[in-house]
Order: C-alpha cells, then sequence, then structure tokens
C-alpha cells in the first residue's frame, strides 16, 4: 500500500516537473496547445448541443439548446482559427483594468499631496508602476501571458521537486 503511493506521488512530481519544464520553454506552444484543446473540446460540445436540440424533435421550447449549440460552435471554431487573439485578449482586458485603476491611485495620491499628506509619494510611485505594467500588458499582451506561462512553470518544477524530494526522504526515513 505505501509501496503504490510513493509511487504515485514520484510519478505525479515527475509528471509536474515536466510540465514545468515545458511551460518554461515553450509557452508560446503550450499557449496554443491549450487554445486548441479548449477550442476542440467548445466545438465538440456546441455540436452535441445542436445534436440534442435535433434529437428532441425540434420544440420552440427547446431553443435554447440550438442558440447554444452554434454559440459554442462559433466560439470553438474561432478558437482554433485564431488562438493567439483570444488569448491576447485576457492580458489585455487585466492591463486596462490596472490602467484604470492605476489612473484612479494617481489621482488619490495627488489628492493626500493637497491634503497635506508628508508621505503621498509612496502610493504614488506605487501608482506610477502600477501604471506601466498595466501599459506593458495591453501593449505586448502575448509576451506578458508568456512571462505568466513561464511563471506558472516555475511553480510547476518547484512543486515537482519538492514533492519529490520530501517523498524520497520519508520514503528512506520511514525504512530506517
Amino acid at each position: 500500500m505505501l509501496k503504490g503511493i510513493r509511487n504515485s506521488f514520484i510519478s505525479t512530481s515527475v509528471l509536474y516537473t515536466l510540465l514545468g519544464l515545458v511551460l518554461i520553454a515553450a509557452p508560446g506552444k503550450a499557449i496554443r496547445w491549450a487554445c486548441f484543446l479548449i477550442g476542440a473540446v467548445t466545438l465538440w460540445y456546441g455540436i452535441s448541443r445542436i445534436m440534442a436540440y435535433r434529437r428532441s424533435g425540434m420544440e420552440y421550447g427547446r431553443r435554447f439548446e440550438l442558440f447554444i449549440g452554434v454559440a459554442l460552435v462559433a466560439l470553438g471554431a474561432f478558437l482554433l482559427v485564431s488562438p493567439r487573439f483570444i488569448v491576447s485578449i485576457i492580458p489585455a482586458a487585466l492591463g486596462i483594468y490596472i490602467l484604470v485603476d492605476s489612473v484612479s491611485a494617481i489621482k488619490r495620491a495627488l489628492d493626500m499631496k493637497a491634503l497635506g499628506f508628508e508621505k503621498w509619494w509612496g502610493p504614488f510611485i506605487s501608482a506610477l508602476v502600477l501604471s506601466v505594467f498595466g501599459a506593458v500588458m495591453v501593449l505586448n499582451p502575448f509576451g506578458t501571458l508568456e512571462a505568466l506561462i513561464r511563471f506558472v512553470g516555475v511553480g510547476f518544477v518547484f512543486d515537482g521537486l519538492s514533492t519529490l524530494v520530501s517523498t524520497i526522504l520519508a520514503d528512506r526515513l520511514y525504512r530506517g
């Protein structure tokens, strides 16, 4: 029993480490593969919803099935055809949010200055740094996402290696 658990932990650790190394080495390909898989599953699910509508005898009350099916087929096809566009929306949208938030933070810091707060410059500088991050995310969304994917990859490698080391040490301790 314990040997099976140990082997499970070791194989999972190795897989996490390998996945992390792939994400670090080729984040662009990992993103494209993820989009391809999500697009294919979405397309398949949309087709199954349309077929469910057709099997139901195309009843008026079931038209929502048809609508959802067509929307999912369109989204799935779009993900398959244009994955970079879809992927770039996420960091760009987050970048816009950060920019808007940082502009209001800059205004709050300037209001603090006008009210006589001595350390108004701390929030001001952090808001400026945030605005730069937001601008980078808007201007280079795919590069930003690749950096994020690499960061996730580092997390997977760390998790995999630390679990592997812990499992090996625990096994040696148990064996005495």
